[in-house]
């Protein structure tokens, strides 16, 4: 089954959309053998709902339900494959002592899949927008083409996880969004990440990432220096604040400044993590103790524009 790092911007966009509105598992077990399920999601009515602000895509999960992603279109025994694999899965998942509620698997492709449509007898699903369709009840799937969707607002998660046109498009929808967009707010780290799963060498790139490389420049590039300026003044606004509340007047002064290189040093460690992941121990006791100003800002700018080894290499050679 051919798979791209394109499908990996699926379970992170579901992720950041579902984990706080129920129980959501990435790469789930489906058998007692290797296969795995993209996402697993089962909401809990207890929870706000905040998914439901994200249109179409919120609504495929009103219900347990699993999630498969294809950025390459899948062929007709790549689909009958996955479907087959749902069935082990609610199999599976039927042999848990209490059962878990039986999810409904939503394949969500690029492209049309033509030969899966018809050897699989899917067709059009009722109450649905058109590229949504349903496969007989017993195979438990209903098939997403992400390419056939109806360009609204209601529909850009979904096509932020299309190819080629579809894609492009998408991304310009987003970027001409209110800074303040929850789409905005949820899509643009998955990018950064995407990004760097990218390979750096350009020989090693498919022509569908360069394209994405080029497409997402300067979306990326607004976004990391918005990160940068809102992470600096929330770190000093907190530390001034946090200084204030000292209220010890001889030391107000260096309290308050002590406050602010410490917010500076948090706000670097989120940037740092937010594009590389989790930060050794080391490093983050290094940015912790450090106090010079043009110290933390040229990190910065390291974290923001320059890779990870570049800006390890920065501070090890500061301890």
């Amino acid at each position: 089954m051919q798979r791209t790092v394109f499908d990996q911007a699926g379970k992170q966009v579901s992720r950041a959309m579902l984990e706080s509105d129920g129980a959501l598992e990435s790469d789930a077990e489906s058998s007692v053998e290797t296969q795995r399920i993209d996402v697993w999601f089962t909401p809990d009515p207890g929870r706000p709902g905040s998914r439901r602000q994200f249109g179409l895509f919120g609504r495929l999960t009103d219900s347990a339900c699993a999630l498969e992603f294809f950025h390459c279109t899948p062929d007709g025994p790549e689909l009958a494959t996955t479907v087959i694999k749902h069935g082990n899965f609610r199999r599976f998942l039927s042999l848990r002592k209490p059962p878990p509620p039986p999810p409904v698997q939503w394949v969500i492709s690029s492209g049309r899949p033509n030969e899966g449509i018809h050897g699989l007898c899917f067709h059009p699903a009722r109450d649905w927008p058109p590229g949504i369709y349903q496969g007989p009840s017993l195979l438990w799937t209903r098939l997403l083409v992400v390419n056939e969707l109806p360009v609204t607002r209601d529909t850009l998660l979904l096509r932020l996880l299309g190819a080629g046109r579809v894609l492009r498009q998408a991304i310009q929808e987003l970027q001409d969004l209110p800074d303040d967009a929850p789409e905005r707010l949820l899509v643009y780290p998955v990018l950064v990440r995407l990004r760097l799963a990218i390979p750096p060498d350009p020989i090693q790139q498919t022509t569908d990432q360069k394209e994405f490389l080029m497409t997402t420049q300067d979306i990326v590039e607004t976004w990391r220096q918005k990160a940068i300026e809102e992470g600096e003044k929330r770190g000093l606004e907190k530390g001034e604040k946090r200084g204030l509340e000292k209220g010890e007047k001889l030391g107000l002064e260096k309290g308050v400044k002590q406050e602010r290189e410490e917010g500076r040093a948090r706000a670097l460690i989120e940037l740092c993590e937010l594009r590389f992941g989790a930060m050794p121990d080391d490093l983050r006791a290094v940015i912790q103790a450090t106090r010079d100003e043009a110290t933390l800002r040229g990190w910065f700018r390291l974290a923001a524009t320059r890779s990870s080894d570049e800006l390890i290499a920065a501070i090890r050679r500061s301890a």
